[in-house]
């Protein structure tokens, strides 16, 4: 006798806590924008993969910038979270700054479409404190990598927007951040052609040998 065919099960909305509905709906999220990218990015989608209303990620997120910009500041945690991971193991300071850049580019290839939307202005909430947070982290360990490489104190998250000295070695976080960024990009894009895929890591830790050299001399000129 043939059993009756049963359709797969979908979460109990009924069992979920506030914050484990937001974290599932968030997982969800992440997975469709891997998957299909932010064009493909739907709250309804969210909402079906998670098993839950479709209007639950509106009542969590507002809208789909909202839900966007809430899967940003976690792309910038997990850069933070990465660059510190990479940047303990370096013994010098060279060594530091191609661990910056490796970190950066392996973040990229890793979570390719959350770097495409972290930077877009116009898919995300520019007023949402959450992202200006995480975003603030990153750019505190940027900023942190150059004042070494300066030979300079670090500074504390909350003292960068304050702090006057910054304003002193902008150029230098500019061109440190440019570098590692733009690499980044052309490397995901595939818009190398003059470098073989196997020839890349080895320019990269050229690269940004030079770069470290020519900011450590600045910075004791």
């Amino acid at each position: 006798m043939r059993r009756k065919a049963t359709a797969p099960s979908t979460p109990d909305r009924s069992s979920y806590h506030h914050g484990t509905l937001r974290q599932s709906l968030l997982e969800a999220g992440e997975a469709l924008l891997r998957e299909k990218g932010f064009k493909g990015f739907t709250l309804r989608e969210c909402a079906r993969r998670a098993g839950v209303s479709h209007a639950a990620p509106k009542h969590h997120f507002g809208d789909v910038k909202g839900f966007l910009t809430e899967i940003a500041a976690g792309g910038f945690d997990e850069l933070t979270r990465m660059l510190r991971e990479r940047i303990a193991d370096a013994t010098t300071l060279d060594e530091e700054f191609i661990a910056t850049t490796r970190a950066y580019v392996e973040f990229a290839q890793a979570q390719p479409e959350h770097f495409r939307i972290m930077f877009r202005d116009d898919l995300l909430c520019a007023e949402s404190d959450r992202l200006a947070t995480a975003m603030q982290l990153t750019f505190t360990e940027l900023t942190n990598v150059i004042l070494r490489q300066r030979g300079e104190p670090e500074i504390r998250c909350e003292e960068v927007e304050r702090d006057q000295s910054i304003v002193a070695i902008l150029d230098d976080i500019m061109i440190g951040w440019c570098h590692v960024h733009g690499l980044a990009h052309l490397i995901l894009e595939r818009q190398l052609p003059p470098v073989p895929a196997e020839l890349q890591d080895g320019m990269l830790i050229t690269v940004s040998t030079r770069l470290a050299q020519l900011i450590q001399h600045g910075g004791k000129s």
